[in-house]
């Protein structure tokens, strides 16, 4: 019920929704390439949010890590719970780096105000918890991959971080039950 609910109040720009079973990600680097990450094995009912499109931390929030989000959330239902999986992008994964993972933990609020807005438009009094979880993907590894715990090729790890575990993907196709998965 809430993927079809944000499906409502978001404009079309800000939804990624499935083709033959499966999604197209993609982030715009700083060369102006494009990094694209299929995500296949995708269930009806699942919606893809680019966070970019919404654009509400635009205007009037300083310039601060307060503006950095993930790229991408998830939505879906799952066993009888709503299941939000907020997803990150990167070129070159350097886990020693700290800024992707800030990104994937102050996309939560995001989340809560979408759910907001859904409620109060249905005039709802509450939905049922979201169960989140969290993905960064990368395309590569950093050069220096021998110091991370990530190693080359598609090598799935999870790594706490603050108070979130997320899980760490390198390559171009993901599968939507790695993402899904606690």
């Amino acid at each position: 019920m809430l993927t079809e609910h944000i499906k409502e109040i978001l404009e079309n720009r800000a939804l990624v929704l499935p083709t033959n079973g499966s999604i197209i990600l993609h982030e715009i680097l700083p060369d102006n390439k494009v990094m694209k990450v299929e995500v296949t094995g995708i269930p009806s009912g699942v919606i893809a949010i680019d966070m970019d499109r919404i654009g509400h931390l635009q205007k009037g929030v300083k310039n601060s890590d307060c503006k950095q989000i993930c790229d991408y959330l998830l939505v879906c239902e799952f066993d009888d719970r709503d299941v939000a999986i907020f997803v990150e992008l990167k070129s070159t994964l350097n886990l020693d780096e700290k800024k992707p993972m800030e990104q994937l933990r102050r996309s939560l609020p995001l989340l809560d105000y979408l759910r907001s807005v859904c409620r109060i438009h249905h005039g709802l009094k509450s939905y049922r918890s979201v169960d989140a979880r969290y993905s960064l993907i990368g395309a590569k590894n950093s050069p220096r991959f021998d110091k991370q715990s990530v190693r080359p090729g598609n090598v799935l790890t999870t790594e706490a971080h603050a108070d979130i575990r997320i899980r760490t993907l390198v390559g171009s196709r993901v599968r939507f039950d790695l993402l899904r998965s606690a």
